[in-house]
């Protein structure tokens, strides 16, 4: 099992759940400073195997699949964590913001899958990570909401090319603490919980009977007590 982004803010909560369920998990990071940083946010950290790769750069893509393999023989799943958020409308986007955001969403989660593809069968899951701006955009985030909206289209497009089960969510904010950090007054009973999230994906990922989805998640916070 391959979570990409496995370090960021998402990660644990997806991490930790797969370990629960028994998956021997790969996760990739970027620098080191998050790699140390998830030993106090991941229960399991210790559970997982973490590699540092550029998932933008094709060649490094190449060379992690063939360690990845002679570790661990195969991946038979893949969740694509890998992003980052960014802020700026048409005004005040450049190129160079306009393509790092298609870099981060869609490229890494293009070559993940490309260079993993031919170890994939009908049973395997595919889970990538879209937003709900791809789908209802809101304005002053173009450069994200393009880069999700691409991850969506390849999500059906990969969904048609490959046997396996190619699937993508599509959440509303996601209530981890840096999103609180950073919208302090926001509604956060309106956000959704990485938790129902995480659920979620393994659902996608165990469910051979659902592929070429987009799944939209904005139902915030689950009910506590009856």
């Amino acid at each position: 099992m391959l979570v990409t982004g496995a370090t960021g803010n998402m990660g644990p909560y997806m991490t930790d759940q797969l370990v629960n369920s028994g998956a021997d998990v790969v996760g990739t990071y970027v620098t080191e400073a998050s790699r140390k940083d998830i030993e106090n946010r991941a229960k399991h950290a210790d559970a997982v195997s973490y590699y540092q790769v550029d998932l933008t750069d094709q060649a490094a893509v190449e060379a992690f699949a063939e360690m990845v393999i002679d570790d661990h023989g195969a991946v038979d799943h893949i969740v694509g964590l890998a992003g980052g958020f960014s802020m700026g409308g048409v005004s005040d986007t450049d190129g160079a913001a306009f393509q790092a955001a298609l870099n981060r969403h869609a490229v890494t989660a293009f070559l993940t899958v490309k260079v993993f593809a031919d170890h994939l069968s009908e049973h395997s899951g595919v889970v990538l990570f879209s937003s709900d701006r791809a789908i209802e955009p809101v304005g002053g985030t173009l450069a994200y909401d393009v880069g999700k909206g691409a991850v969506r289209t390849l999500t059906e497009s990969l969904d048609v090319e490959l046997e396996a089960r190619i699937n993508a969510i599509a959440p509303f904010l996601i209530d981890v603490p840096a999103n609180r950090e950073a919208m302090p007054d926001a509604d956060f009973s309106e956000w959704t919980a990485p938790e129902a999230i995480a659920d979620e994906v393994l659902h996608l990922l165990s469910n051979e009977g659902v592929t070429g989805q987009i799944v939209q998640m904005t139902g915030g916070q689950p009910d506590v007590g009856v």
